[in-house]
């Protein structure tokens, strides 16, 4: 699975093969993608990356987040071809590293990532060690 992203993002973590996708757009619940092959993802590591990213995007973090102004973003996946409009996309690669697209400009984005970490938390039982 892999982001295809016009222009080229300035972070490598976004054009590698990719484990986890998770779009972030507004009014509706994030949306999953995992590569061919591999189990759904957890919640607890789901919640994990949602909050290393609304952290990365707070301090404009520029090894793990690429803002892009203008430009398309689609995810090829087995195949098909899913178009990424939204205004967050959030992924991890094979390797274990973790990324950040933000179209447009950072605020929405990290009011949108803010959002998800509290909407994945809803999603985890706190209590449960």
């Amino acid at each position: 699975m892999r982001l295809c992203i016009d222009p080229t993002p300035s972070i490598p973590q976004l054009s590698e093969e990719l484990e986890i996708v998770i779009l972030i757009a507004e009014g509706l619940l994030p949306e999953v993608f995992s590569a061919e092959g591999l189990p759904k993802p957890d919640r607890h590591l789901l919640l994990g990356l949602m909050q290393t990213a609304a952290l990365a995007i707070g301090e404009r973090d520029s090894e793990s987040v690429f803002v892009m102004k203008n430009g398309t973003a689609r995810l090829e996946k087995a195949g098909k071809s899913i178009d990424m409009r939204a205004p967050l996309v959030v992924v991890k690669t094979t390797d274990g590293r973790f990324g950040v697209l933000v179209s447009g400009e950072p605020a929405p984005a990290t009011r949108l990532a803010r959002h998800a970490v509290r909407w994945f938390t809803g999603t985890v039982r706190l209590d449960v060690p």
